[in-house]
Parts: C-alpha cells; sequence; structure tokens
C-alpha cells in the first residue's frame, strides 16, 4: 500500500467518480448469501448515476437495490454496532465526498468512516428521512486520504439505496482478475477422498471405507472446571477415552480409528464451556469473561488455551507436560492421533437467532485458536503454539458461503499483522439437495455446477487450502424435509445408497478436495419425520449394528476406485451420464462411471460406451450390490473400442486398460 505523506500526490487533477468492484465490498456482518441481502447494492447502480453531473438523464435515475438483509434480519445489527458494509478501494484515494440515496421509511441512524479495521475515523453522521417526499440525494464531505470507507446502519429497515463515492487515487488501480487462473491442488485418490460424520458411537471396523471421520464433539467435554476459575482451570482430555492401567497409556477410540484406515480425524468442538452452560449466557460466544467484546481477538484467552492443551496432548509434538492443565494424570503430549481442529459448527446458522455469529466474532475466535492471535495472549494459547503441524479448519458453514470466506480472507489481511489465513485446515461447507419440502436428486438440484462455482470462487479466494463438503446426505424418513426421492420398485434404503453414490460422484468432478457423508448411524424410527435422524448409513438392532445399502455401496466405490482421481466429465447429455476416472498410480487403468441422471425408472439397453483403444478386448464390469463390499462384477467384450452395457439410475462401474 501507498505510503500517504504530504509529498504524495494524487494521479489526477479533480475528483471523479470511484468503480467500486463486487468484489472488494466486504459485509462485516454475514448475511450475503443467507440473509437476503446484497451489500453490493450500495454501489451496483454506480453506473447510471453521477450525483455531482448536470446531465439530467443521471441526475434523474433513481437507484431502487437495497442492501439491507431480509431473512431474520435483526440478527446482523448487534447492540451498539449495528451493520457494517466496508469498501476497499484497493488503492489510497485523496477521498473529497460520498453522495447517499436516502428513500428511508424510516428515520434511523447511519454513520460513515475512513480508515483501515483497526482504526476508523468517523466523517459523517445523520439520520434518514422517513417522509417519501424527501428522498433523494444526499451529500457529505469526507476530506481524507483512505484505501477504505465503512458504512454503518443502526437498522435494517434503513433505505440507503445506493453510495457513490468521489476522490483521486495515489496509484493506478489494479484490475479486478476476471477467473483463477494459478496452481490448482493435486486430486485426492478416493481412497483419500470420503469421510463421515458421527458420535464416538461404533465399532471402528465399520469406518474401513472412511479416510476422513468428523467427530462432534463439546467445548463443555474439554472444559468442565466449574471449580477453579481461569487461568487456573484445568481441562479433560478422556471424554473418548481412558487410561489403560496395564499397557501404561492412554487408550482411545482415535487409535482404533487411525489402526482401521490410518484416516484424518478430527474434532468438531461446539458450544459453551461448562461454566456458560446458564440460559443467561446461552447466546454468548466462548469468552473468558463475560461482557468483554466478542470481536476482539484477546476476549478468547480461556478458548484458546484450551485449544493448546487439546493440540499438545493429541497433536503430533511433545511439549512440557508442565504446561498443561488437565484434571487427570499422568500427564502425556504428542499422542499422534489428531492434527485437524475445527472450532465450531454452523455458526452462522441464521436460525440460532441471538446466538448467531457474525464473521468479526468468528475471526476474533479463530485467531485466538490458531496462534493466540499472532501470541498476543501469551506463548500457551492456540494450536500452532502447541503443534506447528497442526491445522484449523473452518466451522462447517451452512450452505456454500463463499462470501463469508471472502470477509474472512479480508480480516485476515486487515487485522493480523501476517496477513495470513488462518483456516489452513480447510474451508468447509455444507450442502443437502432439497426443495425445502423434500429431497430432490443431485442432478435436479445441479449439485456438480453449485459445488464447481464454489470451489473456482474459493481458488480466487485462498487457493492454497482444500474445500471440504462437510456435510450431504438424504434422510430415509419419507416425512422428513430431506427425505431420499424414491425410485420405482426399490426401498428407501437402496435409494438412499444410489443417491449418495451419485452425490459423491458430482462432488468429486466438482473440484472439491473432499466429500463427508452425513451420518453414519440412525438416531430415530425409520419414519421419524426430524430431519437428518434417519440418514445414517446404519441402523442398530439392540447391540448390534446392521450395515444399509448405502454402506455397501460405499464400500464397493472405495474398494473398486481407492487409488483414482477424477479424471473427464464424457458426457451430461441425455438419459446416460458418463464420467471418467483415472487411476492414479497406474495411469492407463480407467474406470466409467454411467447411469442415468433421472429417478422415474429410466433403463437404456445396450448402450454403446465408447472408451477407443484397450490394452485387450476385456472390460469389467462392476454392479454395486446392496450386501457386498465389492460388487458384483462381470465381463464384457469389447468390440470397435465400444462396450455395451445396460444402464439404469443406480450407477455402475466399467473397468479398462487403455492402450500405452
Amino acid at each position: 500500500m501507498t505510503l500517504i505523506n504530504n509529498n504524495t500526490k494524487p494521479v489526477c487533477n479533480s475528483p471523479q467518480k470511484i468503480k467500486v468492484f463486487k468484489e472488494n465490498v466486504y459485509d462485516l456482518s454475514g448475511y450475503d448469501d443467507e440473509g437476503g441481502g446484497k451489500p453490493f447494492n450500495l454501489f451496483d447502480e454506480n453506473d447510471y448515476v453521477d450525483p455531482r453531473s448536470e446531465n439530467k438523464l443521471a441526475e434523474n435515475y433513481i437507484p431502487i437495490t437495497n442492501a439491507q438483509p431480509t431473512i431474520h434480519p435483526t440478527i446482523y445489527f448487534p447492540l451498539n454496532k449495528g451493520s457494517r458494509i466496508v469498501a476497499d478501494l484497493k488503492v489510497p484515494y485523496r477521498l473529497s465526498d460520498v453522495y447517499v440515496y436516502d428513500r428511508s421509511y424510516k428515520s434511523d441512524s447511519v454513520w460513515i468512516y475512513t480508515g483501515n479495521m483497526l482504526h476508523w475515523k468517523l466523517k459523517a453522521a445523520f439520520l434518514t428521512r422517513e417522509n417519501a417526499g424527501m428522498w433523494g440525494w444526499r451529500k457529505f464531505s469526507l476530506d481524507d486520504s483512505s484505501q477504505y470507507v465503512m458504512i454503518r446502519f443502526s437498522s435494517y429497515e434503513t433505505g440507503i439505496t445506493e453510495m457513490v463515492l468521489y476522490g483521486c487515487p495515489y496509484q493506478n488501480v489494479p484490475e479486478v482478475p476476471a477467473q483463477y487462473n494459478g496452481p490448482r491442488l493435486e486430486k485426492k485418490m478416493m481412497k483419500d477422498f470420503l469421510g463421515v460424520n458421527y458420535f464416538n458411537e461404533v465399532d471402528a471396523k465399520w469406518l474401513k471405507p472412511f479416510h476422513y471421520s468428523r467427530l462432534y464433539t463439546f467445548t463443555l467435554d474439554f472444559d468442565n472446571d466449574n471449580v477453579n476459575a481461569y487461568p487456573n482451570n484445568k481441562y479433560n482430555m478422556l471424554h473418548n477415552g481412558h487410561w489403560d492401567n496395564e499397557k501404561k497409556t492412554y487408550s482411545f477410540f482415535l487409535n482404533d480409528i487411525k489402526k482401521e484406515n490410518d484416516g484424518n480425524t478430527w474434532f468438531s468442538i461446539i458450544g459453551l464451556p461448562a461454566w456458560m452452560d446458564k440460559d443467561e449466557y446461552k447466546n454468548l460466544r466462548p469468552v473468558t469473561q463475560i461482557n468483554t467484546d466478542a470481536e476482539n481477538p484477546m476476549s478468547y484467552g480461556r478458548h484458546a488455551n484450551m485449544m493448546w492443551n487439546i493440540a499438545a496432548f493429541f497433536g503430533n509434538t511433545i511439549v512440557d507436560t508442565n504446561q498443561l492443565s488437565l484434571f487427570h494424570q499422568p500427564k502425556k503430549s504428542g499422542l499422534g492421533l489428531m492434527n485437524i481442529y475445527e472450532n465450531g459448527n454452523e455458526d452462522d446458522a441464521i436460525w440460532f437467532g441471538e446466538k448467531y455469529c457474525n464473521p468479526l466474532e468468528y475471526f476474533a475466535e479463530s485467531s485466538a485458536d490458531y496462534d493466540g492471535h499472532e501470541n498476543g495472549l501469551g506463548k500457551n494459547f492456540g494450536i500452532k503454539n502447541a503443534d506447528s503441524s497442526g491445522k484449523l479448519m473452518t466451522s462447517g458453514m451452512i450452505e456454500l458461503d463463499t462470501n463469508r470466506v471472502r470477509v474472512y480472507k479480508f480480516l485476515c489481511s486487515t487485522l493480523r499483522k501476517d496477513k495470513k489465513f488462518i483456516w489452513d485446515g480447510g474451508i468447509q461447507y455444507h450442502h443437502y439437495s432439497t426443495n425445502g419440502k423434500h429431497g430432490i436428486t443431485p442432478e435436479e438440484d445441479s449439485l456438480r455446477w453449485k459445488l464447481m462455482r464454489a470451489r473456482e470462487a474459493t481458488y480466487k479466494i485462498q487457493p492454497d487450502v482444500e474445500c471440504f463438503l462437510g456435510e450431504n446426505g438424504y434422510d430415509k424418513s419419507q416425512y422428513s424435509r430431506q427425505s431420499v426421492p424414491l425410485l420405482p420398485g426399490l426401498s428407501e434404503e437402496q435409494c438412499q445408497g444410489i443417491f449418495i453414490l451419485r452425490s459423491i460422484n458430482a462432488t468429486a468432478f466438482s473440484g472439491f478436495d473432499a466429500y463427508i457423508l452425513y451420518w453414519l448411524r440412525d438416531a430415530a424410527i425409520k419414519d421419524d419425520s426430524r430431519v437428518y435422524l434417519t440418514s445414517g448409513v446404519f441402523k442398530q438392532n439392540g447391540d448390534k449394528m446392521e450395515p444399509l445399502p448405502a454402506w455397501y455401496h460405499i464400500s464397493t466405490f472405495v474398494n473398486v476406485l481407492g487409488n483414482y482421481v477424477a479424471d473427464e466429465v464424457v458426457t451430461e447429455k441425455g438419459n446416460v451420464w458418463v464420467y471418467k476416472y483415472r487411476n492414479k498410480l497406474s495411469p492407463d487403468s480407467v474406470a466409467y462411471f454411467v447411469y442415468c441422471p433421472t429417478h422415474n425408472g429410466t433403463k437404456v439397453a445396450n448402450y454403446s460406451l465408447k472408451i477407443g483403444a484397450t490394452e485387450n478386448d476385456n472390460a469389467s464390469e462392476i454392479d454395486f450390490a446392496d450386501n457386498s463390499v465389492n460388487g458384483v462384477a462381470s465381463n464384457k467384450k469389447i468390440a470397435g473400442g465400444v462396450v455395451a452395457i445396460n444402464v439404469e439410475e443406480r450407477p455402475k462401474i466399467v473397468l479398462v486398460k487403455e492402450k500405452k
């Protein structure tokens, strides 16, 4: 950034209208995408207006788009803070004036600032006009040099429909790239691509097809000290393990997972510590002391110290155990069981009401949890200070909210000296294919395309961090709003398996780096209407776990395609869709994933699958079975580079060896 002093001269002679780009407008309240409003609406009609101009056409144009949220709007206006929108002009400007178009129905307070995220200067404050006869442009002087401008609203009922800035830049303004053209992350083999959500509840043998385990846990599982006040409180690491006195070591469910599939497990740590488990605190963030600023990283010392203890205990680095604050003995560190940590789950959920967490609050907690906010809290705070190999993953977001990730990136760049993007463990989105009344197919949902857009947007924001689809799945209950679509003649359990396969395939070919299934074991009866309670791939009969067709389908997918990566979308037209996977370790071995994209019983007999030149005349067709971990294999003859197969809505895999 250019340093502004008395000798620095703007590059223009008189103030001009400043072009503001959508990519550089940041909604610090976090309602863009999920809240029904678009913060860029403050600037989206700038091309049609010029309130300083004598051009009557521009002067008479009335901007109408409102930036305010419309869905649960009150949650985005915290008391004494309001909703804040920041425009990054990309270079410093000598700012002169700002015009706003006021067409409010209610009188309320608005403030305009210059400066930066660490120090804002109030330049204008006014009340909106509630009389339609007084609607129109209002001018305010800025008279400052700044790269950033912030407007703050006290209420969603404020109607400012356009904002026009004037000034001269101190240097040439860089162009906004249209798309990301840089390097991309290496594609994962299918055996490293899949994961599942669950509690610590099953024999680890059932986790074999899942590389990732996302374990729901609670802050009060670790921080359950109601006696000792911080910083003398102690933490508990034994809610899913115990000290084995015979073996003289700690025994954890995590050990069993690691032995079974050498996978990657992380805790999704939800909620408040035990001392805050009271009705009067239920809407607060996990701050160290009540009434501290939840948008300040220094308010999260206790939480960051808990994360340090968790990473020191479960992570890969041995630390001085005298530094650990644990209830239990003996003290151990560096157990090598975990390197990813997720500090929350769906904190952006709009249905949480006052418990909703805005991006500033989540950044503050996360910067503390990552490294004690650049060690500002001290050395025993944050996962990085306990284990340098530890990584922080974003709390799963309720949807494909890339605008929230843009804000995260902006906050890291402006509120941390090192400008580091702190969620190096992954950016986690959640998405379910539904129309709000019942589940729909991934094809009806345009799942691959939605995920692909989110992945491309994320590459533009932070290209070196993986994208996780952290929750996706179907309820078997037809009374749930996430009910699996039914195929003629097949059961709910069979249909669940089929549409999970099709969802996994769509995710793999979207560019996402991992697919985490929701959920592992049913928590309710088959016809329970409550959402997500019948989405498991197991049901429990007494003390026995009974795998459902979906678990067998997923196991077959991994056992057959474990070393394969998504290679090419062959066709997504007509009644047969075809995708090509390639063996990463033996690149001449390819697999075709073939199915009808409908759910009305469509079948295509003797479909000519074009596979080109092969090493021999044989292909292997793998059909997914309801009770086999390897599927049912049959030989197919290849003639003229074509193999004939019968295609239906249940996918099948065709394996061939290409000619080198």
